[in-house]
C-alpha cells in the first residue's frame, strides 16, 4: 500500500510538468501586473499643477533656495548648504503630526496609515495624529483628499499633503509621504550623472527644467530603487519614450516601482534623523553582503542572508549554495533534464575582496510568459542598492556574459507548479 502510494505521489508530481504553453494566458497579465507596479510612473506622467518637479510643493523661501541649489558653484556651495537647511527643516522632535482632512477617503486613509506604519517600522520618526481638540506645540501638516495631483510640501513642520483619490497606490503614498518628512527627489542628486542619462527630448513640453540637478550633502549611495527615485517614462511625452535611462539598461525595469522602502532609503531617513545615537560609529563597516545599520543598533540585510551582520547567508532550501571557489559550475536542479516544479534556490558566489564574478550562461531555457511563473533573479550590482533582482526567463540569458560590480553575485531560480524545461547551465570565475 505504501509503495502504491508513493508511486501516485510521485506520478502527481510529475503530471503536467512537461514544456507546454498556458493557454489562459495572453499577455494581459503582463500588461495588468506591470501597470499595477508603475502606478506610480503613471501618475509622475501627468504633474500636479503649480508644483516643482511634478509633486514638490514649495514656499516662495524654499523655491528661491532650491533655485540656488539647481545653480550652485564650487564658491558659494557652503552658503547655499547653509541656506538649504534652514529653508527645508525636519520635523522636532523626530514627530511628523498629521491632521486628516474630511475630503480624504477612506481607501487613501488606510494607504496612508500603511505608509506610516512601515516608516514607524524602520525608522525613530514618530508620526502623530492631531485629532479634535489638538493642543501640541507641533503644528501639524494636513493630508487632503481633494486636489488634481499627488503632491506635498517639504518637511515641516505644517504644510499640506494632497491624496485625491487617483492616488490609490502604496508607493505614491510612501514617496510623498517622504517628500513631507524633508526628502527631495533622488534623480535630481548631483551624482546622478554616474548612474542614469536624461532624455530631454523625451519629456513633456515645457517641463525640461524640473530635470535639474538640485546640490546637498549625499547621506548614502545613489538608489535606482529608492521610493524617491522617478521611473524610466517619468514626463515622458507619450508615456512610452524613456526621460530617466539607467546606465545599467536592465534596470529601467524594476526603477521606480516605489512598493516599500529600500534598505538605502532607510538608512537615508535614520541619518536625516539621527535614528543611530547611541550605535556604534562603526556599525556601517560591520555590516555584510549589502546591509545596512538599523535603528536597533543591528543591520537590515538582504533577504539572501541573516544575522545581526548579515554574516549568515540564508539557506531555506536544500538547493541553496554557498560558493567560496574562484571557478565552478552552477546547475538548475536536474540539468540537463528537465527542471523539478515548486522548486526554489539560491546561490551566493563570494569572491575574495577586490575580485569581481563573471558568470558565463552557457545554456538558458526557463518557461517565458513575462517571467511571472519560472524565473532566475541576479543581484549583480552593488548589492546594497538592489531592491529589485533583474529578472529572466526564456532564453534571454544563453551566451550570456554577466560581471558583478562587487565580489558578490547572487542568483534565485524558482520555479511553479507547471511545466518546466531545461534549466541553465552557468561557469562562473573570480577575476
Amino acid at each position: 500500500m505504501k509503495v502504491l502510494m508513493l508511486l501516485l505521489l510521485v506520478g502527481s508530481a510529475l503530471a503536467g510538468t512537461d514544456q507546454g504553453v498556458r493557454d489562459e494566458f495572453n499577455g494581459e497579465a503582463v500588461d495588468f501586473f506591470m501597470g499595477k507596479d508603475k502606478m506610480a510612473a503613471m501618475l509622475e506622467m501627468t504633474p500636479s499643477p503649480h508644483c516643482l518637479e511634478g509633486d514638490m510643493e514649495m514656499s516662495e523661501e524654499q523655491k528661491e533656495v532650491y533655485s540656488m541649489m539647481q545653480e550652485v558653484t564650487a564658491e558659494n556651495s557652503a552658503r547655499v548648504r547653509r541656506y538649504s537647511s534652514n529653508a527645508f527643516r525636519q520635523w522636532p522632535d523626530k514627530t511628523l503630526v498629521y491632521q486628516f482632512d474630511s475630503s480624504l477617503s477612506d481607501e487613501i486613509k488606510a494607504l496612508f496609515m500603511a505608509a506610516v506604519d512601515e516608516f514607524t517600522e524602520r525608522t525613530c520618526i514618530k508620526f502623530v495624529e492631531a485629532k479634535d481638540g489638538y493642543t501640541g506645540d507641533i503644528r501639524p501638516i494636513k493630508v487632503w483628499g481633494d486636489g488634481n495631483g499627488c503632491s506635498s510640501t517639504i518637511g515641516g513642520p505644517g504644510g499640506n499633503l494632497k491624496l485625491p483619490d487617483l492616488c490609490n497606490s502604496y508607493g505614491t503614498i510612501l514617496h510623498e509621504l517622504g517628500h513631507a518628512i524633508g526628502a527631495l527627489h533622488e534623480q535630481s542628486r548631483s551624482d546622478r550623472g554616474d548612474h542614469v542619462t536624461i532624455n530631454e527630448e523625451n519629456i513633456l513640453p515645457g517641463y525640461a527644467h524640473d530635470f535639474r540637478v538640485a546640490d546637498r550633502p549625499l547621506l548614502a549611495p545613489y538608489d535606482l530603487h529608492s521610493i524617491m527615485h522617478y521611473a524610466s517614462t517619468a514626463y515622458s511625452k507619450d508615456g512610452v519614450s524613456e526621460t530617466i535611462v539607467p546606465h545599467v539598461a536592465k534596470k529601467s525595469e524594476t526603477m521606480g516601482l516605489q512598493k516599500g522602502l529600500s534598505r538605502l532609503d532607510i538608512y537615508t531617513f535614520n541619518l536625516m534623523y539621527d535614528c543611530y545615537e547611541g550605535c556604534p560609529e562603526d556599525l556601517k563597516d560591520k555590516c555584510q553582503h549589502g546591509g545596512v545599520p538599523s535603528k536597533e543598533c543591528t543591520c537590515i540585510c538582504p533577504e539572501e542572508y541573516k544575522g545581526p551582520y548579515c554574516e549568515i547567508f540564508n539557506a531555506e532550501t536544500a538547493c541553496s549554495v554557498k560558493l567560496n571557489a574562484t571557478s565552478g559550475v552552477i546547475q538548475s536542479p536536474g540539468y540537463p533534464a528537465r527542471y523539478p516544479i515548486d522548486t526554489e534556490c539560491v546561490y551566493a558566489i563570494e569572491c575574495p575582496v577586490g575580485m569581481t564574478v563573471h558568470l558565463d550562461f552557457k545554456d538558458f531555457d526557463v518557461e517565458g510568459y513575462g517571467c511571472f511563473f519560472d524565473f532566475l533573479e541576479t543581484k549583480t550590482g552593488g548589492i546594497i542598492d538592489e531592491m529589485y533582482p533583474d529578472k529572466y526567463c526564456d532564453v534571454a540569458l544563453k551566451g550570456v556574459n554577466i560581471q558583478s560590480k562587487t565580489n558578490l553575485a547572487l542568483m534565485k531560480f524558482k520555479t511553479d507548479s507547471r511545466f518546466n524545461y531545461m534549466g541553465f547551465d552557468v561557469e562562473y570565475r573570480c577575476e
